[in-house]
């Protein structure tokens, strides 16, 4: 009797034993998945706080002065512009000229349906030693900004919703500012801001 009594005691101590071996290894499993699941989730399924929304950018974008100003940026972002097909009026790639910055404009574009809007705005880049450049802008913007409206207004989405259609508008705009201008001309027109609404 006492040999069934040992015996019976060290069956229930190997159960109990290797249930707790099972509850540890169950625990162990669980604090994985979960590690698991927040290493996926902080790497992968995060939001980025680092964009900014749409209409912060807007906001920032009309906050900009209306006045010329003069451009600085850092050597090193600079270094990374390299300049577009056509773009380069003589002027040596790491000098920034003068920047005037163009206010948003809003313009239908050229939609079947009439629904297509475009926000965008602009920056004219020239010689900041031109004053009589300077001076010719502000006078012809009127003028500048009807061309600008106009061939907006001729373009579908499609035709400028490309970086290609994007270089190919810049370009037109050079053209043809340079072409109604009589004391100078600008270096490039840059597109700061280009917001779509269907």
């Amino acid at each position: 009797m006492p040999e069934d009594n040992e015996n019976n005691e060290q069956q229930q101590s190997v159960k109990k034993s290797s249930k707790l071996k099972f509850i540890i290894i169950g625990v162990v499993a669980l604090i994985l998945i979960i590690l698991i699941l927040v290493v996926v989730y902080s790497l992968v399924l995060a939001p980025k706080n680092n964009q900014a929304a749409p209409q912060d950018q807007q906001a920032q974008a009309a906050a900009q002065p209306q006045a010329p100003v003069q451009a600085q940026a850092p050597m090193q972002q600079q270094q990374q512009l390299a300049p577009l097909p056509s773009m380069d009026m003589g002027m040596n790639s790491m000098e920034i000229g003068q920047i005037y910055p163009i206010p948003t404009m809003n313009v239908n574009l050229a939609d079947p349906t009439g629904i297509t809007y475009l926000a965008i705005t602009l920056a004219l880049e020239f010689d900041p030693k031109n004053a009589d450049l300077l001076a010719e802008i502000e006078a012809k913007m009127p003028r500048i900004l009807d061309m600008i409206i106009t061939v907006l207004s001729s373009k579908a989405y499609e035709e400028i919703s490309t970086a290609q259609g994007k270089i190919n508008l810049r370009n037109e705009f050079l053209r043809r500012i340079n072409s109604m201008m009589a004391k100078g001309k600008l270096y490039n027109v840059y597109i700061t801001g280009f917001t779509v609404q269907r």
